[in-house]
């Protein structure tokens, strides 16, 4: 009997595995049925770039048209269950995106997207940012990220998906099989202390590329009554966190509460704005949570941080 019980454990844990991993990758099937259609459309879009412009192991998808004058003509990626289209932009060739170097400035990545403009030779160099739902493209100097190092980034562009002049889904499948996607990005809980004005305080955070990333409604809990102390809400009409600083905190619930294991961990584009002012942090989302990094939140605010190597401690000064 124990044998036949084990026997049943081990094949549900191996349907279990299956099924787990069956779902990580169904993306794929959703991309090749919605390039299908995409391409359908209008053929003469048919190429194609997979890009994870936010690092969490789905690409973003990009249609667009060959030459030196080729537009992009769709964008999508896939959120949960569902496909999502995103906006793309329009000061831009889709070549732009089929030469994307990655360079990593201090744990921020930078996605940079260059292009030949139609009978110029200067080559034009952008900042590629995607917020979940909008990929922008600013233009920029090559020196403003020539000294910064690259990192090794999947992406990959295709053209050949069209058979007598209609796409050919076996040819599609085959293109978005061969994507190797990768996130590269690790987070693990903080065994940090952090000591405000001499007092140990019990704060969830984690660590990221060997810094302390906390939630910024956590250190304005922990700040309320002190000399730095600020006030964080959501700005609708910004759509971002804005900060008000000399204000106490007003508490909203669930702050200072227990993290845990980090499972989805992404970098945050989102703009901070203090006292009206826009600020660009790095941050993660971690959980569905943002977290910053302590350094920039005393930065930011105006505290003194210094990094206490034998108590392990994040000692914060605010007077």
């Amino acid at each position: 009997m124990k044998k036949i019980i084990s026997a049943l454990i081990a094949a549900s844990l191996c349907f279990m595995s299956a099924h787990v991993s069956l779902a990580a990758e169904s993306w794929r099937e959703a991309f090749v049925t919605r390039l299908m259609r995409t391409i359908s459309s209008d053929p003469s879009y048919n190429e194609v770039v997979l890009t994870d412009l936010d690092k969490n192991g789905i690409p973003e998808a990009f249609v667009m048209r060959g030459g030196a004058d080729g537009g992009i003509s769709a964008g999508f990626t896939m959120n949960g269950n569902t496909i999502s289209p995103i906006e793309v932009p329009g000061n831009i060739i889709g070549g732009c995106l089929t030469d994307i170097t990655v360079y990593n400035d201090n744990g921020r990545y930078i996605f940079v997207g260059c292009e030949i403009p139609r009978y110029a030779s200067v080559i034009n160099y952008y900042k590629l940012i995607f917020d979940g739902q909008k990929l922008t493209a600013e233009k920029i100097f090559k020196s403003y990220v020539s000294s910064y190092p690259t990192i090794p980034y999947p992406d990959i562009y295709g053209n050949d998906f069209l058979t007598n002049g209609y796409p050919n889904r076996t040819k599609i499948k085959d293109f978005v099989d061969s994507y190797e996607g990768m996130n590269s990005l690790t987070a693990g809980s903080s065994n940090a202390k952090l000591i405000v004005d001499g007092n140990e305080m019990e704060v969830f955070g984690y660590t990221v590329n060997d810094s302390n990333y906390y939630k910024i409604r956590d250190i304005a809990m922990i700040l309320r009554t002190t000399a730095a102390r600020f006030d964080v809400s959501w700005d609708e009409d910004l759509s971002a966190i804005a900060v008000s600083r000399g204000l106490k905190y007003t508490i909203v619930g669930g702050e200072l509460s227990e993290g845990e294991a980090a499972i989805n961990v992404e970098q945050n584009s989102a703009p901070v704005y203090v006292d009206g002012e826009e600020r660009e942090l790095l941050s993660y989302n971690i959980n569905g949570n943002t977290y910053f990094k302590i350094r920039d939140i005393a930065d930011m605010i105006g505290f003194a941080v210094d990094w206490d190597g034998d108590a392990q401690a994040v000692i914060i000064r605010t007077e």
